[in-house]
């Protein structure tokens, strides 16, 4: 995994991402964007082995080009306490308006105390 360790500081100085992507695939992940969106990429990882905790209360966008990584990195997500999950097949052989693979959002129901 790359890109999590800056999240991880991030997240220890007190400070929380708007978004976090999660990229199934090899892309740039050592640049911030005024703390609002950090990038993470699982390219080549054991997807079913990987420690998300870091996702703890964020939203995360996950896109793969396999779908069976896309599904269960949008599990892992939400199973790390992710508050929103929208992850995304992405079919390399297509354009952007042409996409029919597999698509999911997912939120975390508030927890009411009381």
């Amino acid at each position: 995994m790359r890109g999590h360790d800056d999240l991880i500081r991030m997240r220890q100085a007190g400070k929380r991402p708007a978004m976090v992507f999660l990229n199934d695939y090899p892309c740039a992940t050592d640049w911030l964007e005024h703390d609002e969106q950090v990038t993470v990429s699982t390219a080549g990882d054991a997807v079913e082995l990987l420690d998300l905790r870091f996702l703890v209360g964020l939203q995360v966008s996950v896109s793969s080009g396999d779908e069976r990584r896309a599904r269960v990195l949008f599990e892992r997500c939400k199973a790390a306490g992710a508050t929103l999950v929208a992850s995304c097949h992405v079919q390399s052989d297509r354009r952007h308006w042409e996409q029919s693979g597999w698509s999911e959002i997912w939120t975390r129901e508030a927890v009411a105390h009381g």
